[in-house]
Parts: structure tokens; sequence; C-alpha cells
């Protein structure tokens, strides 16, 4: 991918960020994994509620795209205020998934949070009820996170898997 870039996001992309996380999953895919009709990132105007300056959100998360020719194909979302969930979201468009745009946006914020004094990323993944993981688990271990076993529970039916990465 010689010619991904991957830039601070504006409050011009979120019709791009919204239209990449329309294509790339569906609402029956996600459901029994997270919180149902819970996601900011469905509708321009959810998002630009939350949309607070420059490339943050207002929780304090910021946001980066990766751009193809000029065309944004996927998104991360990254807390930099906790150690607790860093990664708050990554997606890739659907006929971009397995090119590699998700390991460049985490390695992109990997290397962002050691100039930053981080020692530790972190993020999670959702398993069902059935305990099957949400697809990203498996892209999170071979980028190197670590799965300790712990399952927390949810009022929904899914639990939450915290996976970490020591960036030392």
């Amino acid at each position: 991918m010689t010619s991904l870039v991957i830039r601070p996001a504006s409050v011009r992309d979120v019709p791009s960020i919204v239209e990449v996380r329309l294509g790339a999953l569906t609402e029956n895919e996600v459901s029994g994994f997270s919180v149902p009709g819970d996601n900011p990132y469905l509708s321009v105007e959810s998002l630009l509620e939350i949309w607070d300056s420059q490339n943050l959100l207002n929780d304090g998360c910021e946001v980066f795209v990766a751009e193809l020719e000029g065309r944004v194909i996927g998104f991360i979302v990254y807390n930099m205020k906790s150690v607790d969930d860093n990664i708050d979201n990554i997606v890739a468009a659907k006929e971009e998934q397995g090119k590699g745009v998700g390991r460049a946006l985490v390695e992109y914020l990997e290397k962002l949070a050691k100039s930053r004094g981080f020692s530790v990323i972190t993020t999670d993944t959702t398993e069902n009820a059935e305990g099957v993981p949400w697809k990203a688990y498996g892209f999170w271990r071979k980028m190197s996170f670590e799965d300790k076993g712990v399952r927390l529970s949810t009022e929904y039916d899914f639990k939450v898997i915290p996976l970490t990465k020591n960036l030392n």
C-alpha cells in the first residue's frame, strides 16, 4: 500500500467515515456482538453531534483516517486519556479488508502512543452469548495483542474481551 496515507481526520471526513462504516458491516453482522443501536458512526448527524474540533470527539478521542488516492477507506478512534481501551473503534471499507488498512492504522497509532510516552496500548473486542469471538479477534491477535482470558459481562448478550499490547 505505497500510496496509503494515515492522517488526522477532520469534520469534512465525517460523511466518508459514516460511508465506510455503513459499507463495512451490516447490523445483522454486529447483532449479538455490540450494544444495539448505540453507534454514532451510522449517520452523519449522529457523528457530527459528538465531533468537537480538529480530529477530536467530545469525549477526547482522536480520529484518524486511512486515505488511498484521496478516498477515505478506513478509520480508527483512539483514546489517549486512558490506558484502558485506547483503541475504541477501527473499521476498514469492505472492499479493502484484508489488504493491510487495519494494520497500517494500528501501527500508526502504536508509533503515536510511544511518542506520547505510552508503553502499553489496549483495545477490546467481544464474544457473543455462544462464546464465539467477534471477527476482529483474529486481527488483534495477529497484531500481537494479548488475550489474558478475561471476559467481562455486559447487560447485553455479549461479553467484552480486553486485549493488551506492550509497545517496548
